[in-house]
């Protein structure tokens, strides 16, 4: 019966400060150019809308943007890190890939000289494995950003290589057998097409026509993506003497 007595007795109350415009509520601040204010007994609140509007972007960072090969002194190899020239043995018969693995795994042995000839034991001889031919490898860092993707769709990024060879005239015969290597890092999602490894043939690929090295579609690049690219040129006695321009484009593309 008391119980009662007292929920009745408090409904009352709380019709009663209604009433009177004592009720608790909250109120909104009031807006005006730009801005919000007001003033309130018990709580206020005032409101704010952000917009951010992020575009599609492409971006590269090459860390190296020219070199010079020159065979009349060729940059003596380093073991460590797998840049400058070697001599590959005379009996030698694999190819440019399984160059960049012995480089790796420092099995060539650095030269200096051009024909590549060396008595690397000393001896005052050379032997079959002391005189070969000669393979340069340079090395630099290229850094990719694309954030073109879009849910339910099959966007992406592509990446090519353009190489356009300026020789000397007359030319007839080799500059050698040019070649990248693309250590790619990739994107963790998406349809994945990859390329690594390209070989510049004379007459058939260098006259700046592009050459898929990566396609994604439906992801977009998780940020900056870094290839470690290892650009190689291999010299076997063929080549034509002359002086010899490589123009060399990276190209990351929309699709």
């Amino acid at each position: 019966m008391c119980r009662a007595w007292w929920i009745r007795a408090s409904v009352l109350i709380v019709a009663l400060m209604a009433a009177l415009g004592l009720a608790c509520h909250d109120c909104e601040a009031h807006v005006g150019e730009g801005e919000a204010w007001g003033t309130c007994d018990t709580s206020i609140r005032a409101n704010e809308e952000i917009q951010v509007k992020i575009p599609m972007r492409l971006a590269l960072h090459l860390t190296e943007t020219s070199w010079t090969l020159d065979l009349a002194a060729p940059p003596l190899g380093d073991r460590e890190t797998g840049e400058g020239c070697f001599l590959v043995p005379k009996n030698f018969t694999g190819g440019p890939e399984d160059l960049l693995e012995m480089v790796a795994q420092g099995e060539l042995t650095p030269v200096d000289s051009y024909p590549a000839i060396v008595d690397h034991d000393g001896d005052g001889k050379i032997s079959d494995d002391e005189k070969g031919t000669l393979v340069c490898f340079n090395k630099k860092v290229l850094q990719k950003f694309c954030n073109n993707w879009e849910e339910g769709t099959n966007y992406g990024c592509e990446f090519d290589l353009k190489v356009n060879v300026v020789r000397p005239a007359p030319f007839e015969g080799s500059y050698g057998r040019m070649f990248f290597y693309d250590e790619v890092t990739l994107p963790p999602v998406g349809e994945v097409q990859v390329n690594p490894y390209v070989e510049i043939v004379a007459g058939q690929n260098d006259d700046g026509d592009p050459i898929e090295m990566l396609k994604v579609r439906g992801a977009r690049f998780p940020g900056w993506l870094d290839d470690y690219i290892t650009e190689g040129f291999w010299f076997d006695g063929s080549e034509e003497p002359g002086e010899y321009q490589f123009n060399v484009v990276f190209m990351l593309t929309a699709i």
